[in-house]
């Protein structure tokens, strides 16, 4: 007698409202991992700031110094800004300090990284650690049922209850930090942001909207673009009717790669000039700008400077000016076009002409011997232990105290042309590029935080 076991019987797809509510706590699982994780870094990042602050301590150096050492040995692992990094030592070490219960409800996900940057940067004016703690313990009930930005709004009523400066004097002390800057986006366009006192804001922006309502019906702008024109032209003409542009005298560089000049004459001309309409236009530290603007500044242009660019690597490799100037300063400029620290893009119209080897070293005032340092990177280079070779023309190599080292190359400037047969070749034989750095050490020793 034979017995037969029944087939199991094939499972239900899920529907497609139970695989959402699994989606649904997946990503909310992932986050509060993800919270975890970024306090737990915020703890390393801290010690390592606080290990640098008390070896500065000891050695009697400066302790912004022994920051930027590390930040830049961080920055550069990483393909990072070394201020970036910097700014996030310094703000993991106050706010483990400052922030310890916030920080901890952090790192038990019961709030997120928005909270914490909401009660810091609020209570930021509390010098007093008992005023802080009482702020924090006021807060974080309302930080975990609710979204940051209604936390803000909370924390700055909550904060009035603490401060014991009146607001006179913090605005006096909020007047010092007025400023501006400016940020490239996409399409040839930047943001103007202005840190200035409130009544003066309100009060610019309420003569943009009277200028722009006096536009005349027919007018095509919308009242934000009438409003933008407006604040352009009286900025740069004091003519809130005329055209802002006309406030800028531009120096006009033009790019040339120097296999151009073979083709002059030829019937390569006509293809050549096709390939060039294809070019964007750009300032010097790579921002792009639309043909027509650069046509209407070419027409008001004192002069021009023409530059020549090496084919293979879109270096710059000669120059030139109809009007006489500082000749290797302005090759050094158009070659680097920013500091040379791998990930700074400070202009180079605002750094430091540095002598690779110093010339109280014997070092020669030449092309070869000579790059762009913001302030910042020539302290650096000059203050701690960080350490600069410039084995050929326009190419740096740096070395971190740990002896990693990092090599900068000068942004090309004009087109580049390369072999692809050849570097097709070289990549299915050689691989990628091997690291120069030496490996992290198999017995390091645990950290200390």
């Amino acid at each position: 007698m034979s017995t037969q076991t029944p087939s199991a019987a094939p499972a239900e797809p899920a529907s497609p409202h139970a695989v959402a509510a699994h989606a649904l706590e997946a990503v909310v699982g992932i986050d509060e991992a993800i919270a975890s994780l970024q306090a737990m870094r915020a703890h390393l990042m801290a010690g390592l700031a606080r290990m640098a602050v008390d070896d500065a301590l000891e050695t009697r150096t400066d302790q912004r110094l022994a920051l930027r050492e590390v930040a830049a040995e961080l920055a550069t692992r990483q393909r990072r800004s070394d201020r970036t990094l910097e700014a996030e030592l310094g703000g993991a070490m106050v706010d483990v300090a400052h922030w310890p219960a916030t920080v901890r409800a952090w790192g038990d996900a019961r709030i997120h990284r928005g909270h914490l940057h909401v009660i810091a940067e609020v209570g930021l004016p509390l010098q007093d650690p008992a005023a802080r703690a009482a702020f924090e313990a006021a807060l974080l009930p309302h930080a975990e049922r609710m979204a940051p930005g209604r936390l803000r709004r909370l924390a700055r009523r909550e904060l009035e209850q603490h401060l014991a400066e009146p607001l006179v004097e913090r605005h006096r002390t909020g007047r010092e930090q007025r400023g501006i800057s400016v940020t490239d986006i996409d399409d040839g366009m930047s943001v103007l942001r202005a840190t200035i006192p409130t009544l003066l804001a309100h009060g610019i922006a309420d003569r943009l909207t009277r200028i722009a309502r006096t536009a005349p019906a027919d007018d095509p702008r919308t009242v934000d673009q009438r409003r933008a024109d407006a604040l352009c032209d009286l900025l740069l003409t004091g003519d809130a009717t005329g055209s802002g542009i006309e406030g800028i005298r531009a120096e006009v560089s033009v790019v040339i790669p120097a296999t151009a000049l073979l083709a002059a004459g030829s019937s390569a001309d006509a293809e050549a000039a096709s390939h060039a309409d294809t070019i964007a236009p750009r300032l010097l530290g790579g921002s792009l700008v639309d043909a027509a603007t650069v046509r209407d500044l070419a027409a008001t242009s004192p002069g021009w400077s023409r530059l020549f660019t090496d084919p293979l690597r879109g270096h710059v490799i000669a120059t030139d000016s109809y009007q006489p100037t500082a000749g290797m300063r302005r090759l050094l400029r158009h070659r680097d076009q920013t500091c040379r620290f791998p990930g700074c893009g400070a202009s180079a119209h605002r750094t430091d002409v540095d002598h690779t080897i110093g010339w109280a070293e014997g070092g020669s005032t030449s092309l070869g011997n000579l790059a762009h340092l913001c302030r910042r990177h020539h302290t650096l280079k000059g203050a701690t232990r960080w350490r600069l070779e410039q084995p050929e023309p326009g190419t740096l190599h740096w070395t971190s105290p740990t002896g990693r080292t990092y090599t900068d190359e000068p942004t090309p400037t004009g087109p580049r042309f390369t072999e692809r047969e050849h570097h097709r070749a070289r990549a299915r034989t050689r691989g990628p590029e091997p690291w120069h750095g030496p490996p992290p050490p198999a017995d390091a020793p645990p950290l200390p935080f």
